[in-house]
């Protein structure tokens, strides 16, 4: 094949780039708290019952930055904390109604602008870029947690389990543990 790799390379760099900041300044403002807060409503929404350990380690963050980010959320009754039932020690965490009206509002503000993004592509071309993030997507985790990390925002509605790259992966993940 004969293409400039470093020319790619930068291209996609800053492509990468520049979404991502769009993305974080779209679900930050939707969000009214940026950080892990927009990340953290779509898992709660996505997830029921997790606990502060599971957030953690889908958000890649410590321990005390989620239970930080938490009670921020929380004053803003956004989430709840539940006692577990198996374990005292244990809180699960769910969203309050409010807290899924805005987990909604934040998958809407990143399609929104990943929409725009893809928007001048016909549609050939938009199945070939498909095809293209498929294969990326299939090799980029390196975990099962890392799995978890790379679609902390994807809308499930949009890329179902059954045909996430991602989620194949981490189904591999899971049964090379057991």
């Amino acid at each position: 094949m004969t293409h400039a790799p470093d020319r790619l390379n930068n291209l996609l760099g800053a492509l990468v780039d520049a979404l991502s900041r769009q993305v974080e300044l779209a679900t930050t403002a939707v969000a009214g708290q940026g950080g892990g807060a927009p990340a953290a409503l779509v898992q709660l929404a996505r997830h029921s019952d997790l606990t502060v350990d599971d957030l953690r380690r889908r958000l890649a963050l410590t321990h005390s930055a989620v239970v930080r980010l938490l009670d921020r959320l929380a004053e803003r009754d956004l989430v709840a904390r539940h006692r577990s039932t198996v374990d005292a020690r244990r809180a699960r965490l769910s969203l309050t109604p409010a807290g899924a009206a805005l987990a909604a509002a934040v998958l809407e503000a990143r399609a929104r602008v990943l929409a725009a993004a893809v928007d001048d592509l016909d549609t050939a071309e938009s199945a070939a870029l498909e095809a293209l993030l498929d294969r990326l997507l299939l090799a980029l985790p390196t975990s099962a947690e890392h799995s978890s990390q790379i679609c902390r925002l994807c809308h499930l509605r949009d890329c179902p389990a059954d045909r996430c790259p991602v989620e194949m992966r981490y189904q591999e993940f899971v049964s090379r543990s057991r």
